[in-house]
């Protein structure tokens, strides 16, 4: 079995301090040029200054070992280490300024992380950590504003947080959108955000792994903790303006048939049904926020619904119509800067406008008749599997599906709100399949 280990550093360090054959040196926070070394997050704490107010001790150390995990995630590609071009095991030795406060916790973060990724963790934590950044002073760069704000949401530039943020701003909300903005997101981010009509403060910031000599791994399952790491502080620095409220509502927007993502197939459970918004993790998680003291609510409110109830109860208009064509729902957009329009994601977008009613002008790649004509097998596998999936009509195999992507909540009105999403997600898009004649 390959173990891949890493050790965090929170200053430069050179080829006398490093650990030896067998662990990955990493700096967090910085740069290095040492060969067979990497970093990340170098630009992250200028981002949480921007915030222009207090963050807490626990948060920026949530954010370290978010970012450490991001490193692992990125800097082990699964085909090189991983058991069966797969799992891969893990041993992180990171710093943070308050390890003791989150010794307690760090077995249910090792379970949660495995939950999310497929392999198996193992967290140390030492002392030595970088301290929080202190709150901008100078307005020379732009800096958020947040008093008046009353909740953070995620805002990714893809369909459902775009309808998220607007539903929060037509409620009169004032949110703080949060993207995680790799390379080539920030454009289309930027793109929508004039689209929006109200006021909204922005948290963006790249995690920015480099690593010289190596492949990364593109799976990136864990992403979505990080981009949570990163909402967590921008919640925690809302909590701290505002000391005798409650938590701050902190939004993930995302259709609940995709958030469960239950294997379209037997053969894709597993490796082929990621888990970022799942209850199960964003539960876990937020019980391990709440004990080490971040004040930050997840909730996602369209975890009952689909992508296509979601637009039908938004209801656009013609402006909010032709923004919604330019947000980005594909799985594989970053290889050619195009919508493929034969992906999972894709086929639940294209099915999301045909039953809302609204014409889909979005540029794809590929129709879906291109795809299953292909030659090539990894193009139409998608397709067909979507085919399989919305074939099944017993309630008995829905719910094993359902069930098979992880645990659901026990609470009657919560599971059944989950196994219903389920079959209207996959009626949804049957109705769109038998549209374009791709199944009867």
């Amino acid at each position: 079995m390959t173990v891949n280990r890493l050790k965090f550093h929170t200053s430069d360090f050179d080829a006398a301090s490093r650990s030896g054959t067998g662990t990955l040196d990493i700096r967090l926070y910085g740069v290095t040029n040492l060969a067979d070394a990497a970093h990340i997050g170098n630009s992250v704490p200028e981002q949480v200054e921007r915030l222009s107010a207090p963050t807490s001790t626990a948060a920026f150390d949530f954010l370290s070992i978010a970012l450490a995990v991001t490193a692992a995630d990125s800097f082990s590609p699964r085909h090189a280490s991983g058991e069966n071009g797969w799992a891969r095991t893990f041993e992180l030795d990171v710093p943070l300024v308050s390890p003791q406060t989150w010794q307690p916790v760090r077995e249910r973060l090792e379970k949660v992380l495995a939950f999310l990724s497929g392999d198996t963790w193992t967290l140390a934590f030492r002392a030595g950590g970088r301290g929080k950044p202190p709150t901008m002073q100078t307005r020379k760069r732009r800096s958020a504003n947040l008093g008046g704000v009353d909740c953070v949401s995620l805002f990714s530039g893809g369909l459902d947080s775009w309808i998220g943020v607007n539903n929060l701003l037509r409620d009169k909300k004032v949110p703080v959108l949060v993207s995680h903005a790799y390379t080539g997101d920030r454009q289309y981010q930027n793109r929508l955000f004039p689209s929006l009509r109200g006021r909204a403060e922005r948290f963006i910031a790249n995690a920015s792994p480099m690593r010289q000599f190596s492949g990364h791994d593109t799976t990136m399952r864990t992403r979505s903790f990080n981009f949570l790491a990163y909402a967590a502080i921008a919640a925690d620095a809302v909590a701290q303006l505002r000391p005798n409220s409650g938590p701050v509502p902190l939004y993930v927007p995302e259709n609940g048939f995709i958030a469960l993502n239950a294997p379209l197939t037997p053969r894709r459970i597993g490796s082929l049904s990621t888990r970022t918004t799942h209850p199960h993790f964003l539960s876990e998680l937020q019980d391990i926020l709440t004990a080490v003291g971040i004040r930050a609510k997840i909730d996602n409110p369209y975890r009952h619904m689909t992508k296509g109830q979601m637009l039908r109860e938004f209801k656009p208009d013609s402006s909010e119509m032709a923004a919604s064509m330019r947000t980005v729902s594909c799985g594989k957009w970053k290889r050619k800067g195009v919508q493929c329009g034969h992906c999972v994601p894709c086929i639940i977008r294209r099915s999301a406008f045909f039953a809302a009613g609204i014409k889909d002008v979005t540029q794809y790649g590929r129709t879906l008749r291109d795809a299953i004509n292909d030659d090539n097998v990894h193009l139409k596998d998608d397709v067909m599997s979507m085919v399989a999936a919305a074939q099944t009509t017993t309630k008995a195999t829905l719910h094993k599906r359902a069930l098979s992507s992880g645990p659901l909540p026990w609470n009657t009105q919560e599971r059944q709100g989950w196994f219903d999403v389920h079959e209207q997600g996959l009626y949804e898009v049957g109705q769109y399949l038998r549209s374009e004649s791709i199944m009867s």
